[in-house]
């Protein structure tokens, strides 16, 4: 299915018949996905009514994260935003489309399709597509995704990201970025290496894919280092009591969670 940098870009940038038909898999998915697979499947499939609303710290970051990305776009002003409906993800392409064709210098919230396999659409929304020169469908031009992270150091899970958004791009331009950036705090850009980063991403994706097409979500599990900003810990940490699950015990991490299993230790 993917071949890495090897990979031959399609012949021209695809766009869906009809979202009437359509199933996505976007980059918030996957980005939830690498950091919980429970949260990745509760998005999708949960009961809206069981979120619990933001909690001070949490607005606090959004609003953190909020200014950090104000600084860097002042840096790439005048930009380009293709006008859609939120949601709308093929109206959001053809848009984004159009912006690329035309080629303008910065785009700032695109939308960006690829047709995986018969009914399945990636879709990718990298915070500024940059102008570069270089070879796409309709010029001497490219582009190059940046993603804005608050964030001072390059996790591996923006890696990943920044990989699947070099990956998508790659088919809708019909040729790869010469990199993926994350603007990170203080200034720092990070150019990821995405011969090191786009077979993870590929193995990321299918495991999410087979999980997504599970008909149960996958096993509750209570981090105390990230559980506590998502808006699923209250439904998650109530299942959780239910069982007595192992995890909410202190110091039981997924590994040892693993060893205590194959240990019969309930």
């Amino acid at each position: 299915m993917f071949r890495g940098t090897h990979m031959q870009p399609s012949v021209g940038p695809a766009t869906p018949e009809t979202p009437a038909t359509l199933n996505w898999l976007t980059d918030q998915s996957l980005f939830h996905y690498q950091r919980c697979h429970r949260r990745a499947y509760l998005d999708r499939y949960g009961d809206r009514g069981q979120i619990d609303p933001p909690s001070d710290y949490l607005r606090k970051i959004k609003q953190d994260s909020a200014i950090h990305r104000q600084q860097i776009m002042a840096d790439y002003q005048p930009w380009s935003h293709p006008e859609f409906t939120k949601g709308d993800w093929l109206q959001g392409s053809q848009a984004t489309l159009k912006l690329m064709a035309a080629g303008v210098n910065t785009i700032s919230g695109g939308v960006l399709i690829n047709p995986l396999r018969a009914g399945l659409y990636l879709v990718t929304q990298p915070d500024l597509l940059v102008k570069q020169p270089g070879w796409s469908f309709w010029g001497d031009w490219q582009y190059e995704p940046v993603d804005i992270k608050l964030g001072k150091k390059p996790k591996l899970d923006y890696q990943i990201i920044a990989a699947y958004h070099a990956y998508v791009l790659a088919q809708v331009q019909g040729n790869w970025p010469e990199a993926s950036w994350l603007a990170l705090r203080a200034g720092r850009y990070y150019a990821v290496d995405l011969s090191r980063q786009l077979p993870t991403m590929t193995e990321t994706l299918e495991a999410c894919l087979q999980d997504l097409h599970q008909d149960s979500a996958p096993e509750v599990f209570i981090a105390h280092s990230r559980c506590d900003l998502c808006h699923w810990y209250s439904h998650c940490y109530g299942q959780a009591k239910q069982v007595n699950h192992l995890s909410l015990l202190p110091g039981v991490t997924p590994a040892r969670y693993t060893h205590l299993q194959t240990l019969g230790l309930t």
